[in-house]
């Protein structure tokens, strides 16, 4: 039995109403009637923008009978990647609800703030993009919101009269900051908006705070005091802040797994998890690119701003910023829309189980004393970077290289990392990458004086070093992967321009 397509939360009712006794009835009902289903069948027209559900992973090694393979999968460093397809489903719905749930709640702490809309809730990360590994134990969410009646645009943040990509301002239109004391009383008396240079702007700090924050921390307290009520439940969420995101906590103990999960018994070790991460973020829509055209079909990338007032020592861009306005330029809409694709096509699902793999060793070695320094440096988007290097040079630049396995797909990704740690730069793919123009048709690019966007730029030299020694000396060889044998030129091809790109421009 397959799933629905979705695109869209639940309408539980009006606005103003809180979640009450029967919605988390009905959750419970709704995943005791689905949750062992399959996700929706795909298709080209349910991609990217257009496809706003949770994606269970598609695995291909190849020669499952290789050494290699064999190897890898009765290695400590690996093992399995995938998990069971039930706890996949257990995991997914419980979520969805949760969220559902949320969303109502959070509508209604709204209400009394003028103009402020939560809009519904946009599904992101690797639980999204069928990349999760090991157990679906965290999930990624955006909560769009808008502010009716505003009009607003992208203000550049520059250096040195250069602008800087992937961050902006949003700076306000047509309004005074007189009529919007008026029209918006509340969002004012919070100093979401702020005057400079005689212009207005949103504050990304103020939102988040003054705003966001709260409305997350009372809703989750008052679903959490709602679902005590019911008696024999035992079911909790904590939340922690992590700017841009807030960490919601799903606990599930027996008695929330019969409520959640009405089959299963939560401590059985192969029956679920009682655990459940979900980071929750705000985002405000800026565009819709419905201009780029790739493998077929327009993206119609959703572009939003996400509140991004800080980075850890203020390194980069937030050194000239005023950093209390600062928003990050969310580029998942073209990841989203990316891995969709890739997932139809069997060179590229190469590719995603290369990178799956890599994101097993992460996890799991990450939990050893001491890990693989490169485990603790680098993060799980600098890993999707270079896979989307991997996919463009190998599936668009150079169609004809040959890949036909996850070894020989897993070779190039590690190779293509070990450039940009030789050269310590990792270019943005999406903002700073001169070769994209080969993938996305009329994909509009960040102009000739925009300074580039390192991936690495928050990684300390010597760090990058450290990361360096242990791809050689921990990753490759826990993995298997050893460089003997004559030169392959179409990898050395693909190395070569990958260095060339990291070399060019000028970095903020």
């Amino acid at each position: 039995m397959k799933r629905k397509l979705s695109n869209q939360a639940r309408y539980y009712g009006p606005e103003d109403v809180g979640v009450h006794t029967e919605d988390i009835l009905n959750a419970s009902r709704y995943i005791d009637t689905s949750r062992c289903t399959d996700d929706a069948v795909l298709g080209r027209q349910q991609i990217g923008s257009e496809l706003n559900q949770w994606v269970k992973p598609v695995t291909q090694f190849g020669d499952e009978a290789s050494s290699w393979v064999v190897k890898l999968k009765a290695s400590p460093f690996v093992g399995e990647i995938d998990f069971p397809r039930r706890q996949w489903a257990r995991a997914r719905d419980a979520v969805d609800e949760v969220l559902k749930l949320l969303l109502k709640e959070m509508r209604a702490k709204v209400v009394g703030v003028t103009h402020l809309k939560i809009d519904s809730y946009i599904r992101q990360g690797s639980a999204r993009d069928g990349l999760k590994v090991i157990a679906p134990d965290e999930f990624d969410v955006a909560f769009e919101f808008h502010i009716e009646r505003l009009e607003y645009v992208e203000s550049p943040i520059q250096v040195s009269s250069r602008p800087i990509p992937g961050f902006c301002y949003i700076k306000v239109r047509n309004a005074t900051a007189n009529l919007l004391a008026q029209r918006y009383p509340e969002l004012w008396r919070k100093e979401v908006f702020i005057e400079m240079n005689g212009s207005v702007f949103l504050s990304s700090k103020n939102l988040y705070t003054a705003l966001f924050l709260p409305i997350i921390d009372q809703s989750c307290a008052s679903i959490e005091e709602k679902i005590k009520k019911i008696a024999g439940v035992k079911f909790r969420l904590t939340r922690r802040t992590n700017p841009p995101a807030v960490n919601i906590t799903i606990h599930l103990d027996t008695d929330g797994n019969n409520l959640f999960m009405p089959q299963g018994r939560i401590q059985n070790p192969t029956g679920g998890i009682s655990k459940i991460d979900v980071d929750v973020i705000p985002a405000i829509r800026l565009k819709k690119d419905d201009q780029s055209f790739y493998q077929g079909s327009y993206m119609n990338a959703f572009i939003h701003g996400i509140p991004k007032w800080k980075e850890d020592g203020a390194r980069g861009a937030f050194e000239v910023a005023d950093q209390d306005r600062v928003w990050l330029i969310n580029s998942v809409a073209y990841e989203r829309h990316m891995f969709d694709v890739a997932r139809l096509s069997e060179k590229q699902r190469y590719i995603l189980t290369a990178l799956r793999i890599v994101k097993t060793y992460f996890k799991k070695t990450k939990k050893r004393n001491p890990p693989p320094p490169i485990t603790t440096i680098l993060k799980s988007y600098h890993l999707k970077q270079i896979a989307c290097y991997a996919i463009l040079y190998t599936c668009h630049i150079h169609r004809s290289f040959r890949i036909d396995s996850a070894h020989k797909a897993i070779i190039y990704f590690l190779r293509l990392l070990e450039v940009c740690l030789e050269k310590k730069r990792l270019p943005h793919f999406f903002y700073s990458n001169t070769k994209i123009g080969a993938m996305f048709n009329n994909y509009v690019p960040q102009g000739s004086r925009m300074l580039r966007y390192d991936m690495f730029r928050q990684i300390p030299n010597d760090a990058l070093q450290q990361v360096l020694y242990s791809y050689k000396n921990h990753l490759c060889p826990d993995l298997g992967i050893f460089w003997t044998g004559p030169s392959n030129q179409e990898l050395t091809t693909v190395m070569g321009e990958m260095r060339q790109e990291a070399s060019k421009g000028e970095y903020f």
